[in-house]
């Protein structure tokens, strides 16, 4: 696969200092043929070491967009040490028009099989929003071709793709609309769809909203209220969806007033899911409750020195977050006391220059494990054409109420 490959041509590994006092420190980077948009780690039990990513290039003279989903493994992620070394093997590329989003799909939704056989199992769904408007299922799998080491990985088309939006792009996508088989999705001209994914192996669209006159940037499912979709958009509204009303009902729930800009991010707290993290271009991150999200933030950011266009909670740290704050890199936030406050106490590719790592820092995602002595933290830059992985420590102590 030559589709990821360093300027040499060889995947990088860098030498990873990991300690829990140490600050973000860089564990491996490649360059990417394609400009990468997002980045998750696979949450699945046995399978945290499977990074998915995507990427995507506009010609803005014929006005055609291309890009592809790619699966990598993360070699010793697990086993990582002071002074080890993690690689990054790719193992799969899947050229599409572009991909915007990407999200692993939870666990118990049964699809049969595929072609990859019985070991292909619900976890590994994959949700694709791309760039030509359409959602797409992947199901990654990975079959034993003769000897531990002897993998041979797939990742197919689970479904046929299906096509929401007409010459407008699809931004963003979610599971758990209205169970764990539904799904949310939004784009670029202001619309939110909701399907349900059959067992039968067909993704059945629900509803369709006219949610936001401007573009949909965000679009997010807490699992405390399933039926409410989230959704952020260019006209800097927060907007709640109930999916039990009618498709042309008004908003449930609405925030008009807490965003200086765009709502670019949306993400449920991991360990308190009637928290919701947003990012906005307005450079801050806020901290709302669903159950009074008209009100004012329960804590926000200072100014970040850029956009907050993607958030990630770590599944284990309580209150810890990690942002892509585009051409200002990558801050993590710590919550203090009681949902009151919203710190930064580190940030990887601080001040990158053009044409760095974090110059236009765009996914970010923590993986599902530890390692070790530490955790990992992958990271899309755009313009750069980048994609890393990062170790962090312990972060600091919450500070006394």
């Amino acid at each position: 696969l030559n589709s990821i490959s360093c300027p040499s041509g060889r995947w990088v590994t860098m030498t990873a200092a990991l300690s829990a006092t140490a600050p973000p420190h860089t564990a491996c980077a490649v360059s990417c043929e394609l400009c990468p948009d997002v980045v998750e780690w696979c949450p699945a039990e046995g399978w945290q070491d499977l990074l998915a990513y995507g990427t995507y290039v506009l010609d803005e003279a014929s006005g055609f967009r291309r890009g592809a989903l790619h699966l990598a493994w993360a070699r010793g992620a697990a086993t990582m040490e002071v002074g080890g070394e993690l690689g990054l093997e790719p193992l799969v590329e899947v050229p599409i028009p572009g991909a915007y989003d990407v999200a692993w799909g939870p666990s118990g939704i049964a699809l049969g099989s595929g072609e990859c056989g019985e070991d292909a199992g619900p976890d590994r769904l994959l949700a694709v929003a791309a760039a030509d408007g359409a959602l797409r299922l992947f199901r990654a799998c990975c079959a034993s071709s003769g000897g531990e080491e002897q993998t041979a990985w797939r990742c197919d088309e689970a479904i046929a793709p299906c096509q929401l939006l007409e010459e407008s792009i699809l931004t963003h996508v979610a599971w758990g609309a209205g169970g764990s088989s539904g799904l949310a999705a939004v784009g670029q001209d202001g619309s939110a769809h909701h399907l349900q994914l059959r067992p039968e192996g067909k993704l059945e669209v629900l509803a369709r909203r006219q949610a936001h006159d401007l573009e949909v940037w965000s679009v997010e499912v807490s699992p405390a209220f399933p039926s409410l979709v989230l959704t952020g958009a260019d006209d800097a509204r927060l907007l709640g969806w109930d999916l039990r009303e009618p498709s042309d009902a008004g908003p449930a729930l609405s925030n008009r007033r807490s965003h200086g800009a765009g709502v670019t991010a949306l993400a449920s707290n991991v360990r308190d899911p009637n928290i919701l993290a947003t990012g906005s271009y307005d450079e801050r991150v806020r901290l709302f409750d669903l159950r009074a999200l008209a009100r004012e933030p329960l804590a926000e950011t200072d100014k970040l020195g850029d956009g907050a266009y993607h958030l990630s909670w770590h599944p284990v740290w309580p209150g810890t977050l990690a942002v892509s704050a585009m051409r200002s890199g990558l801050p993590l936030l710590r919550v203090c006391g009681d949902n009151a406050g919203l710190k930064e106490w580190a940030r990887y590719a601080a001040d990158a220059a053009d044409g760095e790592h974090g110059s236009l820092a765009y996914g970010v995602c923590w993986r599902y494990a530890p390692s070790a002595s530490s955790w990992l933290a992958a990271s899309a830059s755009f313009y750069d054409r980048s994609l890393h992985v990062w170790s962090v420590g312990q972060p600091p102590p919450l500070p006394a109420e």
